[in-house]
């Protein structure tokens, strides 16, 4: 079950220094404000009370859900509940594809409140369920990419020695599930991954420098991302999806009709006895 987890000591522990530093920050504009009016420096008369349910309603507009849940996080934050959650949808995904979501929270023994995790569950066009629990490394926008079969670069911590990594991950969705009912996860190193090369040997056009950088972020996300490219000798407007197995794009028209294949591209170092081939190809072949 691999993620982020945290101990609730150590969770409680963030909180606790993020009110400090909301303390800090408020005493720094009072003292600002009191030099630009020439007034002797003073302590606030009422230090404001830390607000938990926008604390934790920014948690979820930080993950993709929107900002629009601090009160219904309040009238949960005052009943007696050990746990609960916040359902909600999301149009962004491919056409003829449904999602929703169920965002967790969970209440320490020592009272703090904490969002552990959100579930999502994504119905395809051919009424195929797919559903997976997961950490807060990844976004719900990353979630719905993943469950539809793209793979998605973010940072892990290794369970044994406690170091962070980047890696691009996907889903295997032909092996069964593990005991948390979740995918088990196929993994590509991100530092084997040069993903500026691969979009610059792919081809692509653009017609400003920052938004190669754009393409690339929007890419490494798992994102279909609208690009330009040379295709039979004309210039086209079309879309493309990381394939980091291949160490390749995968060229679409704006129908989402494949113009390429997986080969590797020439001129990329291949080194792919690490891979594994069972590896389940999406089939994209709708627009988003």
């Amino acid at each position: 079950n691999l993620g982020i987890e945290l101990s609730s000591e150590k969770r409680e522990k963030i909180v606790s220094l993020y009110y400090e530093l909301y303390q800090a920050k408020e005493k720094q504009e009072l003292n600002q404000q009191n030099m630009e009016t020439q007034q002797p420096a003073q302590e606030p008369t009422q230090s404001k009370k830390f607000d938990v349910a926008e604390y934790l309603n920014n948690q979820m507009k930080y993950l993709g859900f929107g900002d629009n849940y601090k009160e219904t996080i309040q009238q949960h934050l005052d009943k007696a509940e050990k746990g609960f959650q916040i359902k909600t949808t999301s149009d962004r995904v491919m056409d003829g594809n449904q999602v929703d979501f169920a965002v967790n929270f969970n209440k320490s023994e020592k009272g703090g409140v904490f969002l552990n995790s959100f579930d999502a569950r994504l119905i395809t066009q051919d009424g195929e369920e797919r559903s997976h629990n997961f950490k807060l490394n990844f976004t719900a926008k990353e979630a719905m990419n993943l469950l539809e079969g793209r793979a998605v670069k973010t940072e892990f911590t290794n369970s044994k020695t406690s170091e962070p990594f980047e890696s691009f991950v996907r889903l295997k969705f032909n092996e069964p599930k593990n005991e948390y009912d979740n995918y088990k996860l196929e993994f590509h190193k991100a530092n084997e991954i040069d993903t500026a090369k691969i979009v610059e040997l792919s081809g692509l056009k653009f017609e400003k420098p920052e938004y190669k950088d754009f393409v690339i972020k929007s890419l490494e996300k798992g994102n279909i991302t609208n690009v330009k490219f040379t295709h039979e000798g004309n210039e086209i407007e079309g879309k493309a999806v990381l394939n980091p197995q291949y160490k390749n794009l995968n060229l679409y028209d704006k129908e989402m009709n494949r113009l390429n294949t997986n080969k590797p591209l020439q001129g990329l170092e291949q080194d792919n006895s690490h891979e594994k081939n069972n590896v389940r190809q999406q089939n994209i072949s709708r627009s988003i």
